[in-house]
């Protein structure tokens, strides 16, 4: 993750707020600071994660072994605030976790992260709230999955994630994040944000399927035509994001795959990993950073910049910003 990081900004922490108001904003957004540095820091994960199983011992960092135990505390409010009984649109009670979240969310900050880091904490809570779904519309999606790649993002860029976190970030950290969003789904009858049926990729995530691509290299256990038979991912689908999410698609839907699940189908016919992680990247692009329904609940502060971007300076993307100067 070398070449990401912005020039230092001495501007002081700030709550994110949506800035893409409407679809002519879109080429500022294509050429601000955030979506260079987005797009390079999900590159540089990418990489960090080809050919490893989410079982592999990697690095895990104090901080980011709290940052999943953070997830945890997410996890167990679902206990708290047991559903109600599914409507036409989700279960309300989805509300009572969300508003548990935001009730809780900057504690749990403040626990996971050194006080060296508490200065940055009302901007990162604003991507952590914003991680798990929208509770007015009772919906998930990549948008939401985006949120929390730049909540990662804003971690790595003030250095209380590192480069050493790399492969966990994804492996460990994702995968739990991952385990959390479905039992949300599942448990409160989640609506897709944005869903385009079965012509999309899928109806909730997006990242799952580029980074777990990476993971299953071409020499891999398992070929792209198998990854969507049952008897290939069965055994593998905790070790494989790619595999996790499919194991995951077919508990959730019925019928053939090819029939409610068009695009991965097809995409199971590309016949090297390779091929079909480089086609997943210009996808996650096109249909989800590039997409304006998307692109409008971004949110926008001091770390995630929608200011332009800079003429490369070569810095890399941990360095923190430059200490706020007293007036």
């Amino acid at each position: 993750m070398s070449d990401s990081k912005s020039e230092a900004n001495s501007t002081p922490s700030q709550k994110p707020i949506p800035k893409i108001k409407d679809i002519s904003l879109m080429k500022a957004w294509k050429e601000s600071k955030a979506y260079r540095e987005y797009t390079l820091f999900v590159q540089s994960l990418n990489r960090a994660v080809h050919g490893r199983k989410n079982s592999d011992s990697v690095p895990i960092s104090s901080t980011l072994d709290k940052l999943m135990n953070l997830l945890n505390q997410l996890d167990s409010f679902i206990d708290q605030c047991p559903p109600k009984g599914r409507s036409r649109f989700g279960d309300a009670a989805y509300r009572d976790w969300h508003a548990k979240l935001e009730q809780e969310s900057e504690r749990l900050l403040k626990e996971a992260l050194l006080e060296q880091y508490h200065q940055y904490i009302e901007e990162l809570n604003g991507y952590l709230c914003d991680s798990f779904g929208n509770s007015t519309r009772l919906d998930y999606g990549t948008g939401h999955e985006l949120a929390f790649a730049l909540f990662i993002l804003c971690l790595c860029k003030i250095e209380a994630l590192t480069e050493q976190d790399s492969q966990a970030i994804v492996l460990k950290l994702f995968a739990r994040y991952l385990d959390l969003c479905r039992r949300l789904q599942r448990t409160y009858y989640l609506e897709p944000a944005g869903s385009k049926g079965q012509w999309c990729l899928d109806d909730y995530q997006f990242l799952p399927f580029l980074w777990g691509s990476s993971q299953l290299t071409d020499d891999g256990p398992i070929e792209p035509k198998q990854a969507i038979d049952e008897r290939f991912y069965r055994d593998l689908s905790n070790d494989y994001l790619y595999l996790g999410a499919i194991k995951y698609i077919n508990e959730v839907k019925t019928g053939p795959f090819f029939e409610h699940s068009s695009t991965l189908y097809d995409i199971s016919n590309v016949a090297h990993w390779s091929k079909v992680n480089q086609g997943m990247l210009k996808m996650y692009y096109g249909e989800v950073l590039d997409k304006f329904p998307i692109a409008q609940h971004i949110l926008f502060g001091n770390l995630i910049s929608f200011d332009p971007t800079p003429k490369p300076t070569g810095e890399g993307l941990f360095k923190k910003p430059a200490p706020v100067v007293s007036q």
